[in-house]
């Protein structure tokens, strides 16, 4: 059998970034993240930071979860964050973090969509938790943000079955 070819990108990374708008995942995650510059280093990790097939995709997934939430009947006029959070660690390099530097994301895990998947506190749940939040900061807040998204959604979906 002769060997494969190596992988070869059919888009180039200008097409990708071409596509990627920061404005609708700002106001999409504003619930989330209130304060505007805050906000602004968390987009920016997710689409402007890492590899342009990983931004392209987290513009991707976080656009289609808003749509989806957009039809979902509101719990109240504004999603809130609700229920239990876990903070979401900064990991820099030992020669890089200074005392002063914060020590987590200001996007919070909800814990709730993962007590569905696992009991608090067991092996499983953290193992959740660490997939969720390791890695690259383009990798931790897109999933992070998702999560949070779905959680609204569940929320809203729970809410309609029990009004």
């Amino acid at each position: 059998m002769p060997p494969r070819p190596p992988h070869q990108r059919l888009v180039p990374s200008s097409a990708i970034s071409s596509f990627i708008q920061t404005e609708p995942i700002e106001a999409l995650l504003a619930p989330w993240i209130p304060d505007a510059e805050a906000r602004a280093f968390v987009v920016r990790c997710m689409l402007a930071e890492g590899p342009a097939h990983h931004r392209g995709a987290n513009y991707v997934l976080l656009r289609l979860l808003g749509q989806v939430l957009e039809r979902v009947p509101p719990r109240a006029a504004v999603p809130a964050p609700a229920g239990e959070h876990l903070e979401v660690p900064m990991r820099l390099p030992p020669h890089l973090a200074k005392d002063s530097d914060p020590k987590s994301f200001p996007l919070a895990l909800p814990v709730g969509p993962l007590e569905r998947l696992a009991p608090r506190g067991s092996r499983e749940f953290e193992a959740m938790v660490d997939c969720l939040t390791d890695g690259p900061p383009q990798h931790a807040l897109a999933n992070v943000a998702m999560v949070a998204l779905l959680a609204e959604l569940l929320a809203r979906l729970a809410k309609e079955a029990h009004p």
